[in-house]
């Protein structure tokens, strides 16, 4: 526990440092809503899709909250290695490893981000090409996006998707920041990461509206929270904290530059050209396609339901123990 209360500089507790965090857990934690995702080509979708949800929360505590208090108790704060050292050496994880001094770890730590690599980059192809067909469907995209294959699978979203991940291969011949480099001119890293941060939080903020505007038309249409498979937890309370959370994170997220003698333009358009962006993209959506808020009383939440409710999925019984394991983790 001496590293956990070492705190270096001594200089804690001060509220913009801990807000400025917030950006950088927002980035660690884009792309658990996935799972909503999949819930269109899930099996069984109404038992699976709650199963998986439930366990978001417990890989959440175990691999983010719990791996976050294993690197606050190895790593000392005013270690040379966070402060002064850049890439791969100046990460925590690397830092803990190294001092805990055992052999073999490293090669375990490098197996285990290489499977979560991998892992990571099949769900966001799987991700990525969904949010391209959805969009072809509501005609936000070329209509030839809805081009699948006899298994169901959008070729084209796929392929699109794919391309994008072969910028990474131009590092084999540069150093990744130099490519990164190529593409921005100035806090390559800061960029990269504040619009992904930011994105993901809007796809937040635009999920939650929807959600509180389901909730609405269920309501004014008589669909009770008994009548549903899954009602999400002190809903929705919860889904305004999240919303008011999220709003201030994204509103404040470059507080930095407007205080006193810290002025920055390039800091500034980092921070803000994301929300302007958002916000570009929804007017022109609505003057270009002329859309009307629709009352709840007359939202459509119906199509798909009755075809949903004719569907009979056959019940999984595990045979052996391995296959109660992996039921309880799949």
């Amino acid at each position: 526990m001496k590293a956990y209360h070492n705190t270096g500089n001594k200089n804690t507790g001060r509220f913009l440092g801990v807000f400025s965090t917030l950006v950088n857990a927002a980035f660690s934690y884009g792309g658990v809503e996935m799972v909503a995702v999949a819930a269109g080509e899930a099996e069984n979708p109404r038992k699976n899709i709650p199963k998986a949800v439930r366990r978001v929360f417990w890989r959440i505590l175990f691999f983010y909250v719990l791996g976050s208090l294993a690197i606050g108790v190895t790593v000392p704060a005013d270690d040379e290695r966070l402060t002064n050292g850049g890439g791969a050496r100046a990460s925590p994880w690397v830092i803990a490893v190294s001092r805990a001094g055992i052999p073999v770890l490293p090669h375990i730590i490098n197996a285990v981000i290489l499977t979560s690599a991998s892992s990571s980059g099949n769900a966001f192809l799987f991700t990525g090409s969904r949010y391209l067909f959805a969009l072809a469907q509501n005609r936000q995209a070329p209509r030839f996006l809805l081009k699948c294959t006899k298994a169901g699978v959008p070729i084209y979203c796929v392929l699109i998707t794919c391309s994008i991940g072969l910028l990474t291969y131009m590092t084999v011949a540069s150093s990744a920041s130099t490519v990164f480099g190529w593409f921005l001119t100035a806090s390559y890293f800061a960029l990269s990461r504040t619009l992904t941060t930011i994105t993901s939080l809007f796809t937040w903020v635009s999920a939650l509206i929807a959600f509180l505007g389901f909730r609405k038309a269920c309501r004014a249409q008589g669909v009770q929270d008994s009548d549903k498979p899954f009602v999400a937890i002190w809903a929705p309370y919860t889904a305004w904290i999240a919303l008011v959370f999220f709003s201030i994170i994204i509103l404040f997220n470059g507080w930095e530059v407007f205080t006193r003698g810290s002025w920055d333009v390039e800091g500034f358009v980092t921070a803000y050209i994301m929300v302007a962006t958002y916000f570009a993209f929804y007017a022109f959506w609505r003057v270009f396609k002329r859309t009307k808020f629709v009352k709840p009383a007359e939202a459509d939440i119906w199509t798909g339901k009755a075809a949903l409710d004719a569907e009979i999925w056959p019940e999984q019984i595990p045979k052996n123990v391995m296959e109660k394991i992996w039921f309880w983790i799949a």
